[in-house]
């Protein structure tokens, strides 16, 4: 994955300097919220699910791909979603294509032992599923985290775009081309 994608260049920076409506500088109270947001996010990962945060963002790529098998048959709600997932942990779902521990660290371009490693730790959470055939899938113990972390953060990520919708910084972020 590269990194490249996610550059911006002189030509796609809105100034931030002064929001129109309220004259008040606007990037530093955005970025702040930002911030706040991330530590937060952080903080729940290592105390609510009780792991450290490559072992998060493996999970998200696991995710990820059983969101994008979810997502072939068109979007889905909340419950509908909540539903796929434990198809998947039932293992009435089965993915076209398996997800390895290989595949994964080369997304993350992480070294393969530590992702193996990580992987096992989540498996023995039961958060994650290993299986020789069908690959790498979401476990059992995945339900509390979409029951909770995701409800919370969802709730979280709320609160930040109406802080950046209230001082201008939305807005400002939309109009990046």
């Amino acid at each position: 994955m590269s990194l490249n994608k996610t550059k911006m260049d002189n030509d796609n920076i809105v100034t931030f300097e002064k929001n129109k409506v309220t004259e008040k500088p606007i990037f530093s109270n955005g970025l702040y919220s930002w911030v706040m947001f991330v530590i937060s996010f952080y903080t729940r990962i290592r105390e609510k699910l009780n792991i450290d945060f490559e072992s998060f963002i493996i999970l998200q790529v696991v995710l990820s791909h059983s969101l994008y098998e979810a997502n072939k048959g068109g979007d889905r709600t909340y419950n509908e979603l909540e539903e796929h997932i434990t198809n998947i942990i039932q293992n009435n779902t089965a993915h076209k294509n398996k997800l390895t521990a290989a595949s994964i660290a080369e997304v993350l371009q992480m070294p393969r032992e530590t992702v193996r490693r990580k992987i096992m730790s989540l498996k023995n959470k039961n958060i994650l599923i290993v299986h020789n055939t069908n690959g790498i899938k979401l476990g059992a113990g995945y339900k509390e985290i979409y029951k909770d972390f995701v409800s919370q953060t969802t709730l979280d990520i709320s609160s930040l775009i109406k802080k950046w919708k209230k001082s201008g910084a939305l807005e400002s972020l939309l109009s990046i081309k």
